[in-house]
């Protein structure tokens, strides 16, 4: 995915590289931490003062600014995606190996 926008090459990077930093973010703090992340990373916000762009945002701007936003909520949507299939097919296993497989002090201290 290699997207010629310079706006949205810091998110480009972040879902090639940044995951696992995302997880962290997402697991400690939430998803609106996990958004904030990922707008901070485009370092895009040193232009953009949502209450003066409010009334006074050019097309440009505008169009600019979803496109980030619509990038940052995929890769968000991809991340929690992958995590909630990689989650069902632990619990699946888990569950085909019978009580044996499962170890409840493992549970508690995860």
């Amino acid at each position: 995915m290699t997207d010629a926008r310079p706006h949205l090459r810091a998110l480009e990077e972040i879902e090639r590289e940044g995951i696992p930093g995302l997880v962290e973010v997402l697991r400690e703090e939430g998803l609106d931490a996990a958004r904030h992340v990922l707008w901070d990373a485009t370092d895009w916000q040193r232009d953009y003062s949502p209450p003066a762009w409010q009334h006074r945002a050019t097309e440009e701007q505008k169009r600019i600014g979803w496109e980030m936003e619509v990038r940052i909520e995929k890769i968000l949507c991809t991340f929690l995606h992958e995590t909630h299939q990689r989650q069902v097919e632990e619990t699946m296993k888990t569950l085909a190996e019978g009580p044996e497989g499962v170890c409840f002090w493992n549970h508690i201290r995860a």
